[in-house]
């Protein structure tokens, strides 16, 4: 491994654990201009990519090409170790063109950031031959777990691992001594594509392309190091801060993670806007109104804009004092990460809420196969299921907290 000094480049966003060559790191604009250029080919394959039920080989080579898996690995593994906002708004411009592809590269791309925590044997499993291979995940706690010298055999079947197919390793979860209290003993589990099966049940009516399968594992032997405790991810304190000691690593995972399952929304909302924009600059009703004339039309187009800006405020806000904090080595308070974690909750509620006056205002137009506003609506409440995007029980933990009570989450 490299050795490592922390240096922050405040040009590029960069937020280095060695020294690099400037040149090397794209800068952000770099970045957005590129994804800007890919949106008008994953429209023409979205049509394509939804009858396959997952992202097409090339669509994943793309976004490797283009550098959009770079952006939070270390730059010790050829990565860009960027500021986490870099990576939201990759994934939300991509989400104007396709939520589903937004929504692989959100949930598998954060994995470049979750593996440099892990021990340095697990980095180097994964990374050592190919610092390109990819990691898809189900984090629900359902390993069958036992005990062994020298790790855990493992068993358990898992939905929902979104680009799966693409992947060469999995991140698992399980409660690694079911005798421990409460969230003590969770972890995630990092296992080899050569020891689980991919079952396609992957059948719906949102997100039909990301190919988010089931994985079944059957005495799986996980050596202790390839596991990542939640005790740890909640300190940030995780044994991959050792050798990546770059503030970014320093971030907490209960909110690198969850955003990434929501900006993935907050950039369908605005292709949703986009495309009902389009729509109604050119809709006469069936009374001979001109849409754009209506009044209630060009309220409505002003309130969705400032929604999305106003979410798009609040993740800059939020990562923007969390980064300050862990580049000056300060600590994170809890109270904050308990309102940024509600935060991140509440935004597929609001962009639910706010595509569906879109669909209500696009008429009746809007019930017919192909009907961009529509399409984008099914795949945002089809992410509003996730147990992330569920913000009840996060308005409840940060409005009790506010009135004294103890915090109920660590994943935060």
């Amino acid at each position: 491994m490299t050795s490592h000094c922390l240096i922050f480049n405040e040009d590029t966003m960069a937020v280095n654990s060695r020294e690099l060559d400037k040149k090397d790191v794209p800068s952000p604009e770099e970045l957005y201009e590129r994804a800007r250029n890919f949106l008008p080919v994953l429209t023409e394959r979205e049509e394509a990519t939804a009858k396959l039920r997952r992202l097409p080989d090339e669509t994943i080579q793309d976004m490797k090409d283009l550098g959009f898996f770079k952006i939070v690995q270390p730059i010790s593994w050829g990565g860009y170790e960027m500021d986490p906002r870099v990576f939201y708004k990759i994934a939300g411009i991509l989400g104007e063109a396709s939520m589903t592809v937004a929504w692989v590269y959100g949930v598998v791309a954060v994995h470049q950031w979750q593996l440099p925590l892990f021990d340095e044997q697990a980095q180097i499993d994964v990374w050592g031959d190919d610092d390109s291979v990819l990691i898809s995940s189900s984090y629900a706690p359902k390993a069958q777990v036992t005990k062994q010298e020298g790790g855990y055999l493992v068993s358990g079947e898992w939905d929902w691992s979104s680009g799966c197919d693409h992947c060469d390793w999995v991140f698992l979860g399980g409660v690694m001594d079911k005798d421990a209290p409460g969230f003590s003993a969770f972890a995630t589990i990092l296992i080899p594509k050569k020891d689980y099966e991919i079952v396609d049940n992957w059948h719906v009516y949102g997100l039909k392309g990301t190919g988010s399968k089931r994985i079944v594992v059957k005495d799986a032997f996980v050596p202790e190091y390839r596991t990542h405790k939640l005790t740890d991810a909640h300190a940030t304190n995780s044994p991959g801060n050792s050798i990546n000691p770059g503030p970014i690593y320093k971030l907490p995972y209960g909110q690198v993670f969850t955003y990434s399952v929501t900006v993935g929304a907050l950039g369908a909302y605005k292709g949703a806007l986009n495309s009902f924009i389009d729509y109604a600059k050119t809709r006469v009703s069936s009374f001979g109104v001109e849409a754009k004339t209506n009044i209630n039309t060009q309220k409505l187009i002003a309130e969705v804009i400032t929604d999305i800006d106003e979410m798009w405020n609040s993740i800059d806000h939020n990562f923007g004092s969390m980064m300050n904090a862990v580049s000056n080595k300060e600590k994170l308070e809890i109270q904050d990460r308990i309102k940024y974690r509600y935060h991140a909750s509440a935004i597929v509620d609001r962009c639910v809420a706010g595509a569906a006056k879109l669909v209500k205002a696009s008429g009746g137009a809007s019930v017919y196969l192909g009907h961009e506003v529509m399409a984008k609506y099914l795949d945002i409440m089809t992410i509003q299921v996730h147990v992330a995007n569920i913000s009840e029980p996060f308005a409840v933990n940060y409005g009790g907290t506010l009135l004294g009570l103890d915090n109920t989450d660590i994943n935060i």
